[in-house]
């Protein structure tokens, strides 16, 4: 875990801000996290906004990037606010730092974090993180921040995150899903309407809007 303090605003989704999927069934309580930790209005929030993970997944995993974008606008970004970034090393540091927003979607954790690190783009990460920009994450995007991302073979370094969340936890689960007790640190089963939310002091589980809990 890194020991820069006072760090706070990353939001680790399982599916995004709204649930099933559908623009009239709002997640209010992640909406609500969101905005809070915004420094300014939607429609002034610049947002950097990572598909990379889809990139090279399946056409549904591009078609739910593109629903995630619709997503934040809805919310009440400007599209122009929006940047659309697939990780090639060509954005600097310097550049990345004059956004709001860094928001990763969904998609191939293992291809995602190959990405990150063969360019350097974790330590843009961590640097925006820990300036206080918001951090959102989807899925993979989420699954980014653990120490390692497969619960199946957690001392891999093949798998190795970004480290900052001292758990794990596999997304997309549903109501049999199994809590792993081998492993290290706590094992979280998130579901399609919870996120995450990080600090430098730990994380919280957030629960989506009860109605449609099924």
């Amino acid at each position: 875990m890194q020991t820069h303090n006072n760090w706070c605003n990353v939001l680790l989704t399982d599916s995004g801000f709204y649930y099933d999927s559908e623009l009239d069934k709002p997640l209010d309580l992640l909406i609500n996290s969101f905005k809070a930790m915004l420094q300014k209005p939607l429609a002034e929030t610049t947002v950097l906004f990572i598909p990379t993970a889809a990139m090279h997944a399946d056409l549904n995993a591009k078609n739910i990037a593109n629903r995630l974008k619709n997503e934040l606008m809805t919310i009440g970004i400007l599209s122009d606010n929006i940047t659309v970034h697939d990780i090639d090393g060509s954005l600097s540091e310097e550049e990345a730092m004059k956004f709001d927003v860094i928001y990763f979607t969904g998609g191939k954790t293992p291809y995602l974090a190959q990405r990150v690190f063969e360019t350097g783009f974790d330590k843009i990460i961590k640097k925006m993180i820990f300036a206080n920009k918001v951090y959102i994450g989807v899925s993979a995007g989420s699954m980014l921040l653990m120490s390692n991302f497969n619960v199946d073979d957690p001392n891999n370094p093949k798998f190795n995150g970004l480290g900052l969340i001292e758990a794990y936890f596999t997304a997309h689960c549903g109501d049999n899903t199994q809590i792993r007790t081998d492993l290290p640190l706590p094992h979280i089963a998130l579901r399609e309407n919870q996120a995450l939310k990080l600090s430098w002091t730990g994380y919280e589980l957030l629960d989506g809007n009860l109605q449609y809990l099924g």
